[in-house]
This record gives structure tokens, C-alpha cells and sequence, in this order.
């Protein structure tokens, strides 16, 4: 699993713990818990590895993994596990396997733990144990990341982690907020076109769309649903120059020094080489020629693998080649009326006395959920007259367009008397609703 290389930062509402924390020594867990924490990542770190006694897990850990949606294992194969950490493991484990949970492992060495001399001191619990030592190497296995890739500083490292995580835990957030929201009828669509059953061909699909209406949301979404499935899996916010980038790594087995910003290139190369099944998803593809070369190149994956494109014309990914696309449309009113709500009021319906306001500033976002975000959260605690002028100066503006609610975040002087007076305006603005789709 692989991600763009530039840092998106997620804002997860709705749970207090996104990742359980757990390590069987001394590790880098410190280090690593602030870096999730930059991403808006909220953990719980476990200290069952300090405990060297059999006792039963505490409520409070318990609590902790039905709460997150990931557990990280740290482990080193040259200092021991102890039987806290072995007892803790087992139970992520019992959580993976109900599906509750995903795990991650992480070795700073090799693929092992150091577990032989307390496996011997209790040969009742061993069978148990390496069970649970085993599959969490298994586990590893099936994701580039449990290790240090090669010339990968520590950061980059770790850094590479938490964004893959950060993908996992949007999607767990969807119940609150996107899920309910359009994401599910969009995602079912999309799921029908990929076709995950097949796999005995390289598929391609294309998702369009406007601008802000929720294509890259909705690329994320999948892209941690489905990620487990792939051995390489890259999600490429910018596919500028790909086919340079891409093909300097041809040949060369593994460079010694691979770059955090050259490494998604490194691992689709490597991908094709080692002949992987692949999950590549590309945004932002405005060109014919970007289009055809990254089909034609995918096509050399392992089948089963998968190209997802990005684009705002469908013409560009059809004419391209892309046989099987899919259309992201503005939310319906309905849905664009609960999405504005839940950043405007922290509710899923404006209160009675901002109800006709609410409604105004739906129309004037354009059913978009990106400037319904935007706009929703920065009217949010305001007050009747904040939102009048608000609205008053958007509509001025004909609405609809993103770049004019960014506009109305910036700071500004302050207004003017004609800002206010034509207040009234909005409330009575009775414009017919859009169709819904």
C-alpha cells in the first residue's frame, strides 16, 4: 500500500481512538504516535509489553480496540517479547478476524520476533503464541510498508505509514459523515465497474465529474476498502510527467537511495517488473496522452490488478481508452441539505430559525460537497446577521463556484453598510431547487 507523496491531513470526527498502539518493547512508538497525531490521527497507546505477568486485559484496552478502526504491532527481532505483549497480540488478532479491525505490523528488523526463550519458560502458552506470531507475519507480508523499504529514512518511513492509515480511518468515518451522504450509492456503482471477481484480466475504470463534486473523496473511499486485496497499491494526486518519472526506475533493480517524492514512482515500476497485482488510482488526468500511457502501462501488472482515472471530461478517459466510467454528480438536495448541516450545526438538519438560511446557502455552494464543507464550516457558531452578509456576498458572486467560498473565508476589512442592507434578499429569494439526480 502507497500513497501520494504529498501530505493530506484528514480530520476524523465521531470516535475517540482511530489507532490502538501496541508494541512489544521499547520501539520508536513515541516517535510514530506523533506523526499520527499531525495527520489528525487519535491513538491509544498500550503499555501491556511493561507487564511480565499473566493477568487479564484491562476494560479500558478493551474499550480501546472496539473503538479503533487500526491496530499498529511494533516489533524487534532482537529484543524479547513479553507476556503482556503476547496475550495483548492475541486478542488484536481475535478483532482482525471479526473484522473489526485492521493490522498492521511493524518489524525495524527483520520479519520476526523474539520469542523463543519466553515460549520455553511457558510451553503451555507457546502453541498459542506462535500461532498468533505467525499470522502476524503472514500479515506483513501483504504490506510494503510492515519493513524499511531500502534508502527510505525513518520519517519518510513512517510518514508513508500514517498516511495509509489516514485513508483507512476516512472511510471508517463514513458513518458520520460522507456514508450517509451519497458516498454509499456512488461506491456500489463504482464496486459493480471494477468487478473485484475477475481476476484474470488488468481492468481500467474512469470517474468524472465537475470540480469539488466529490471524485477524489470517492477514489479514497474505495482505496481503503479494497487495498488489502493488492500487493502494490499507489494513489497519485498528480500525474504530471508520470511516464518520465516513471521509467527512470526502469531497470534498476533497487537503487540504493529512493526519495520519498520519487517513491511511488520506484513502486509502480517495481510493480511491473516484478509483474504485482496492482491497485493504481490517478487523479487528476487532463490529458489523452496521460490516459493511454498509464492503461498501455498497467497493463503489464500481474491480472487482477486495477487502474482507477481521475479526470473532470469524460471524453478525455473514453478517447483515451477507458471503457467503463462513471459519472460523480452534485449531491441531491436532500443529501446536500444534511452534508452542509453537519459542518454548519453538527446536526444532520439546520435548527427551525436557520432552516430557510440553510437552505439558501445549499443553493448558493451548488450542491458541490466540497464547498458545502467550506461554506458549512465557516458559518458554523455564527450568528444571523454573520450568515446574512455571508450569503448576501456569495450571491453576489452568482454562487456555485468553490474559488468564490474560499474568497469568503479569507479574512477581510470590515464590510460595508451595503452589504448589509440587501440582507432581506436572501431570505427572499425563492429560485427553484435543481434537479435532483
Amino acid at each position: 500500500m502507497s500513497s501520494s507523496s504529498s501530505s493530506t491531513s484528514f480530520l476524523l470526527l465521531g470516535r475517540e481512538v482511530d489507532v490502538f498502539l501496541s508494541f512489544c518493547c521499547q520501539t520508536r512508538h513515541g516517535y510514530f504516535q506523533n506523526i499520527l497525531i499531525t495527520y489528525g490521527i487519535k491513538t491509544f497507546l498500550s503499555y501491556r509489553c511493561l507487564e511480565t505477568r499473566f493477568g487479564p486485559i484491562s476494560q479500558r484496552t478493551v474499550k480501546a480496540l472496539e473503538e479503533a478502526r487500526v491496530a499498529v504491532v511494533m516489533t524487534s527481532g532482537t529484543k524479547p517479547c513479553t507476556i503482556g505483549f503476547l496475550e495483548e497480540l492475541i486478542v488484536i488478532l481475535e478483532f482482525q478476524e471479526k473484522g473489526s479491525l485492521i493490522v498492521i505490523p511493524i518489524f525495524f528488523t527483520d520479519n520476526s520476533c523474539n520469542a523463543e526463550e519466553i515460549c520455553q519458560q511457558y510451553p503451555e502458552k507457546a502453541p498459542s503464541w506462535r500461532r498468533a506470531l505467525t499470522k502476524l507475519t503472514n500479515i506483513a507480508a501483504e504490506y510494503q510498508f510492515s519493513q524499511n523499504p531500502a534508502g527510505m529514512g525513518l520519517l519518510d518511513w513512517f510518514k508513508k505509514i500514517a498516511h495509509d492509515i489516514s485513508l483507512v480511518s476516512l472511510y471508517s468515518t463514513s458513518n458520520g459523515l460522507d456514508g450517509l451522504v451519497a458516498m454509499d450509492r456512488h461506491m456500489k456503482v463504482v464496486y459493480d465497474l471494477l468487478d473485484l471477481e475477475v481476476d484474470k484480466v488488468v481492468r481500467t475504470i474512469g470517474i468524472w465529474g465537475s470540480g469539488g463534486v466529490g471524485k477524489t473523496t470517492l477514489a479514497r473511499y474505495i482505496y481503503a476498502e479494497i487495498f488489502v486485496k493488492f500487493q502494490t497499491c499507489v494513489f497519485l494526486d498528480n500525474v504530471e510527467n508520470i511516464e518520465d518519472k516513471v521509467l527512470k526506475f526502469e531497470g534498476e533493480e533497487d537503487p540504493t537511495v529512493v526519495t520519498c517524492s520519487d517513491h511511488d514512482w520506484h513502486e509502480i515500476a517495481k510493480a511491473r517488473r516484478k509483474h504485482r497485482k496492482v491497485l493504481l488510482i490517478a487523479d487528476d488526468v487532463n490529458s489523452i496522452e496521460q490516459g493511454k500511457w498509464i492503461i498501455e502501462y498497467a497493463n503489464w501488472f500481474a491480472p487482477g490488478s486495477r487502474a482507477i482515472l481521475i479526470s473532470q471530461n469524460k471524453n478525455l478517459l473514453v478517447d483515451a481508452g477507458v471503457k467503463h466510467v462513471y459519472e460523480v454528480r452534485s449531491l441531491r438536495y436532500d443529501e446536500a441539505l444534511q452534508l452542509f448541516s453537519q459542518f454548519a450545526f453538527n446536526q444532520s438538519y439546520p435548527p427551525s430559525d436557520f432552516e430557510q438560511l440553510a437552505v439558501r446557502a445549499v443553493h448558493l455552494a451548488g450542491f458541490l460537497p466540497l464547498a458545502l464543507r467550506l461554506l458549512g464550516s465557516f458559518l458554523a457558531g455564527k450568528g444571523r446577521e454573520n450568515w446574512l452578509a455571508a450569503l448576501f456576498k456569495l450571491k453576489a458572486k452568482l454562487g456555485g463556484n468553490i474559488m468564490e467560498v474560499w474568497k469568503l473565508m479569507e479574512p477581510s476589512g470590515d464590510r460595508g453598510q451595503e452589504e448589509w442592507e440587501p440582507a432581506a434578499d436572501i431570505m427572499e429569494g425563492n429560485e427553484s431547487s435543481e434537479d435532483e439526480t
